[in-house]
């Protein structure tokens, strides 16, 4: 994929970095994945369920009738592609390829999924996926979990989005949600019918709490507006409500992209500050602990007031803390991730306030930097979420534990 010009220097530097860096396992694992977030488009999902509006609202924001035809795939793509060719996957893994369009290609039998490659610059930024939901209520979870599984941002096409959809969208991660818009397909008949405005007013609470935003569109008006053979229709397309969903899934992208870029590049800088550093530590390598309990205890606290013991018994308890994550994470059934890392952070910066009190001596100091270092990477990861990402934050946690331990040790050595 092609790459702008001002993602290209970082991505090119992470790439060196992750390919020659004597990296610690949480650092390489979270620039693997911004370097993978880096190295593909944004990931658009079109979804709702079935007679929603999802393939016209697709054509629209590719401004270009693509998609359609006789059957239907569960997943139909549009990305980017030095020329107009279409491609089925079947059933069985097979794979057919057309040049042109997928609605004016002779479908195969049993495809599954389909996609439109186009010469369209817009697209090394951002994919735009269909995937669609099963009309059976007992299949629709399901589905909407690979949905989620496969979305940057979701576009959730619905007329009225009833409580039936409602109940089914709050299965949704929050991390999805703030990057998710509702769009009133067919706005223009729910005008006619004199019912718009009424179900917008009726739904603006559920959608501050549900999604980033809403969007009536009159998806065909939208169509007509950008293949005119005229050329674009700028009023036609403005009050379609097109442009508006378009600039604001346009804003989204860019910010994604940038924020990713950002995120690289404070990885560098920390890498670059710790060049050195050893290899985070196994998590299998620590001893069970039977306690149970949040990071920062009281006795935790204790131990950090003054003295020789302080750091010493603290290396042991954020030690047994973290591998209790660890052993959450690996306990069946679902984890409170986000508690989990909301919990690294607090702990780090507990340690740090706490650190505070031990004295200007350079192992003081040094702890500290380590502690700063580790807040800000954990901050990375709260933006990131999910089991990975938690688990990159406790393995950090117990990284910092090593360093804590090796400069508690040389400390004993010089006194």
């Amino acid at each position: 994929m092609t790459r702008s010009d001002a993602t290209l220097p970082v991505v090119d530097r992470l790439e060196s970095a992750l390919e020659t860096a004597d990296m610690p396992g949480p650092y390489h694992r979270w620039g693997a994945r911004l370097l993978s977030h880096l190295r593909k488009p944004v990931q658009v999902v079109v979804t709702g369920l079935p007679g929603s509006g999802k393939t016209a609202l697709v054509n629209m924001l590719a401004g270009r009738a693509a998609l359609g035809g006789g059957d239907e795939a569960v997943i139909s793509e549009i990305a980017y592609g030095p020329d107009a060719r279409a491609i089925f996957e079947m059933g069985d893994g097979s794979v057919a390829v057309s040049a042109g369009l997928v609605r004016d290609a002779a479908w195969p039998a049993n495809v599954r999924c389909t996609r439109q490659e186009l010469p369209d610059p817009r697209l090394q930024r951002q994919s735009l996926v269909e995937f669609g939901l099963p009309a059976d209520p007992a299949q629709q979870a399901a589905r909407l979990q690979e949905v989620v599984a496969r979305a940057d941002m979701i576009l959730w096409c619905s007329e009225r989005f009833d409580e039936a959809e409602q109940r089914l969208w709050a299965g949704v991660p929050d991390s999805i949600k703030d990057h998710s818009l509702l769009v009133l397909t067919m706005a223009d008949r729910q005008m006619m019918r004199g019912v718009l405005a009424t179900r917008i007013e009726a739904l603006d609470p559920i959608v501050a709490e549900e999604f980033l935003g809403l969007y009536p569109v009159a998806t065909m008006q939208g169509i007509t507006a950008r293949t005119s053979d005229r050329g674009l229709d700028d009023r036609l397309w403005a009050s379609s409500g097109g442009k508006a969903l378009a600039d604001c899934v346009a804003h989204q992208v860019e910010q994604g992209r940038s924020s990713d870029v950002d995120q690289a590049q404070m990885l560098l800088d920390r890498l670059a500050a710790r060049t050195g550093l050893r290899g985070a530590a196994k998590p299998r390598d620590v001893a069970p602990v039977p306690q149970a309990g949040g990071l920062v205890t009281p006795a935790f606290a204790e131990a950090l007031k003054d003295g020789e013991a302080p750091i010493a018994e603290a290396v042991g308890l954020l030690q047994a803390r973290a591998r209790m994550m660890l052993e959450a994470l690996d306990a069946p059934g679902d984890v409170d991730t986000d508690r989990l890392l909301n919990d690294c952070v607090d702990a780090v910066e507990g340690l740090a306030g706490l650190m505070d009190r031990t004295g200007d001596d350079a192992t003081g100091n040094d702890l500290r930097a380590d502690l700063q270092d580790g807040e800000e990477m954990l901050v990375l990861f709260q933006l990131e979420r999910g089991e990975e990402a938690a688990l990159d934050a406790v393995t950090l946690l117990l990284q910092l534990r090593r360093e804590m331990a090796a400069d508690h040790a040389a400390k004993k050595v010089a006194t």
